[in-house]
């Protein structure tokens, strides 16, 4: 894998976390939710809708998948999640507003109503 400054850090963890989730067995709780739901936190942050609390719980859950899964990929599967949290700060920390209201951060009504005013008499 090559990576340089023009890669997206978050996809290239979507990468690494949708590998860990296919290739979790789903025998040990911490690996099965763990890998789903670090996932869905970095489509958040992905989409722009993550807030200060999803980078806690990614790292929460990185933690507990640690130290509660039964085998090394569970044990290993959140490393390149939690050194990129620690190492990158202020990458995460740029990729949501400041708001916690997370529900219309992305919404964009210039854009939603174009196509309404290119139709409209």
């Amino acid at each position: 894998m090559i990576f340089n400054k023009h890669r997206d850090l978050v996809h290239i963890l979507m990468n690494f976390s949708e590998f860990f989730k296919h290739e979790s067995c789903g025998v040990c709780t911490p690996c099965r939710a763990g890998n789903f739901i670090i996932q869905r936190k970095l489509e958040r942050l992905q989409n722009g809708l993550a807030d200060h609390n999803d980078l806690k719980e990614l790292h929460n859950w990185g933690t507990i998948m640690k130290a509660s899964s039964r085998c090394g990929l569970g044990k290993t599967a959140c490393n390149s999640i939690l050194l990129s949290l620690d190492k990158f700060p202020d990458y995460f920390a740029n990729r949501f507003a400041g708001t916690d209201n997370s529900m219309y951060r992305k919404f964009d009504h210039h854009s939603a109503v174009v196509e309404y005013e290119r139709y409209k008499p």
